[in-house]
């Protein structure tokens, strides 16, 4: 087994959906290893994005078939496997890395060799500033306001710096490993959680450190 321990650092705010409070939404957040109600990002959000864009590179450099994540061009998420999978198999390093899950006709469920845990702020931050934004919904239709439609979000700032471990459960092969770092830094270059439209969750690649151990500090 081998850890490698991650930095992500936002170069624009950050907004993850938590608890909506009427007109007012926070970050979502967690208890980091210190017990602290900090924002933190999701594995399950991490591990999608960077699984959406592995796919994508596979589709585009060897022409897979499959679609874990869903076909963007038919209605109602329909998910699509390849013969390989179907079987038990693997015909690229999407399924291997990410695992399969357990849909019909799909194989049955399994693990990959990729096991995400959720990014906390990093110790290097002493303490996270929270931000508040307000805004007003727009008519799509009309591209006017909507009256009585104005609401507050939190925001994490740039410059914050989230640190977490994603788990190698078996060796990678050099196949494996290009298409890990690969999907990574294409997350980095879709960006992370809502709003990215308006420019929000952009973020660059920190320091990469790998062990054979998960420290307990970086955990939740």
């Amino acid at each position: 087994m081998e850890v490698w321990a991650i930095d992500l650092c936002f170069v624009s705010p950050f907004h993850s959906t938590g608890t909506n409070l009427g007109s007012f939404i926070q970050v979502t957040r967690g208890s980091d290893a210190k017990g602290m109600n900090v924002p933190y990002i999701p594995a399950t959000h991490l591990k999608g994005v960077m699984r959406c864009e592995a796919e994508r590179i596979m589709r585009t450099v060897a022409g897979i078939s499959c679609y874990i994540t869903g076909r963007p061009d038919v209605p109602g998420h329909v998910i699509e496997v390849c013969d390989e999978v179907k079987t038990g198999g693997y015909k690229c390093p999407v399924c291997s890395l990410f695992g399969v899950p357990n849909i019909d006709g799909g194989g049955g469920f399994r693990e990959g060799k990729l096991r995400f845990l959720d990014f906390y702020p990093s110790r290097e931050n002493e303490e996270v500033k929270i931000e508040r934004r307000s805004h007003v919904m727009i008519n799509r239709k009309y591209l006017v306001k909507e009256k009585g439609a104005l609401y507050s979000e939190e925001a994490v700032p740039s410059g914050t710096i989230f640190t977490g471990n994603i788990i190698v459960r078996s060796v990678l092969s050099e196949e494996e490993e290009r298409l890990f770092m690969a999907s990574l830094h294409a997350m980095a270059g879709y960006g992370l959680g809502k709003n990215r439209s308006r420019g929000f969750g952009a973020i660059k690649i920190g320091n990469i450190r790998k062990s054979d151990h998960v420290m307990v500090s970086e955990v939740r």
